[in-house]
């Protein structure tokens, strides 16, 4: 009895530790780049609105060494054509925040 209650006590603390390292307040801010992969992109093509307003885009994506992945999301408003636009990538809950930047921003590997 004293070994199931040490290993249930065990896998609790576990638990409780992956939760703290993975699920820290600010991993879980949307604007806040800890715990995300930045992306960078160009807005070429309009966005499609849908039923609730917000426009959404599908677009290649580049991250601060050229690495190239097709990212996905939605914007309260249409985006201005020729914008360059930073992504904030997670990898449950995809895009989680985006923000209009200039080309000087741009990571040299993603303005060639």
């Amino acid at each position: 009895m004293k070994k199931i209650w040490l290993v249930l006590g065990l896998l609790i603390v576990i638990g409780a530790c992956l939760w703290i390292f993975f699920f820290t307040p600010e991993k879980l801010t949307p604007d806040n780049p800890a715990g995300k992969t930045v992306f960078y992109t160009i807005i070429n093509e309009p966005g499609v609105q849908d039923e609730n307003g917000r426009y959404g885009y599908e677009l290649t994506a580049y991250n601060e060494k050229g690495k190239e992945k097709k990212l996905g999301f939605s914007a309260g408003k249409p985006l201005r054509k020729g914008a360059y636009v930073q992504l904030y990538n997670t990898l449950i809950r995809g895009v989680t925040h985006w923000e209009e930047i200039t080309f000087e921003e741009l990571p040299e590997a993603v303005q060639q």
